[in-house]
């Protein structure tokens, strides 16, 4: 195996180590969501040190606080392009970045068909039934290969 193959198969490892490993008082504290498990896993290797991470993946996770919307898979990849590469002043072109987060975007939905939480889930987090079931048969499993995905994307692109 590659030294990148490797890197990449540990970081895969400590993402999903982030999201699943439930806390002492589960389910009032929950493992970090989808957001800031790549948020955490990924700032380091790149060279992004922040007071912000994971706090600002926080309310991003399973769609934006459990809503349904834009996978915390694919935003937290977009807040790493962005705080990596984005724009110091309006003065700047944001074109090159915007079409890193579209080949990320582009990728993740052709590798799992959506890219919204409730498309991808099938489920309302919203409802006690549905995060009941999210929590038993698709946090641990389908969200874990979108997160090491996440990663490996990520990392390609970034590291262009």
């Amino acid at each position: 195996m590659s030294p990148q193959a490797q890197q990449v198969q540990e970081l895969q490892e400590k993402v999903v180590r982030y999201f699943c490993n439930r806390p002492s008082n589960f389910p009032i504290g929950r493992p970090y969501n989808c957001c800031e498990s790549v948020l955490l896993t990924l700032s380091q290797p790149l060279g992004i040190n922040s007071d912000l991470i994971p706090k600002i993946g926080t309310a991003i996770g399973a769609g934006v606080s459990l809503n349904g919307l834009l996978c915390g898979s694919i935003s937290s990849v977009v807040m790493l392009i962005g705080a990596k590469y984005g724009r110091t002043s309006a003065d700047q072109n944001p074109q090159p970045i915007w079409q890193m987060a579209d080949e990320y975007i582009a990728a993740f939905r052709e590798k799992f068909g959506a890219v919204n939480c409730r498309q991808l889930t099938g489920l309302n987090l919203k409802t006690e039934e549905g995060l009941k079931q999210y929590f038993a048969r698709v946090h641990d499993y389908e969200c874990t290969e979108r997160l090491k995905f996440a990663v490996e994307k990520a990392l390609e692109i970034l590291q262009k």
